[in-house]
């Protein structure tokens, strides 16, 4: 009874292993969107204002990165020879308060993130290191 339950559970693993396998294999048959952000490409703050553009697999062998302002106004362009990985570090710390878009353009795909930049102040009230003073009675 015992080594029945061991079977059967053992059966079930595998049925389940087979299952997830084909799903995962049948879902690289359909095609991805031209825009989209998938974990191939991505874009992260890795510090304030700096980013790192990352891309794995290209299809073609030159990709082309753009930044663009909210205006559509191209701020960045560069085509770049790639083989397996495209990754560079942007140091957007001129940049003026705003929306802007990472482009980047692999034969007929094209990826986007879009980010916002914008300046938080804060006010402080400091003592200052002098004595108080007496001045009068009144």
């Amino acid at each position: 009874m015992k080594n029945n339950f061991y079977f059967l559970r053992r059966v079930s693993s595998l049925i389940l292993m087979i299952v997830a396998l084909s799903e995962a294999h049948s879902q690289d048959k359909f095609p991805k969107s031209d825009i989209a952000f998938y974990s191939d490409f991505y874009v992260m703050q890795v510090r304030p204002m700096k980013f790192k553009v990352s891309y794995s697999w290209p299809e073609t062998d030159r990709v082309l990165v753009k930044i663009s302002d909210g205006n559509n106004n191209l701020i960045f362009t560069e085509t770049v020879l790639v083989y397996k990985k495209y990754q560079k570090l942007f140091d957007l710390s001129s940049f003026m308060d705003g929306q802007y878009t990472f482009e980047l353009f692999d034969g007929e795909k094209r990826f986007r993130q879009s980010f916002d930049i914008s300046t938080k102040t804060t006010r402080v009230a400091v003592a200052s290191k002098t004595k108080a003073m007496f001045i009068a009675d009144f």
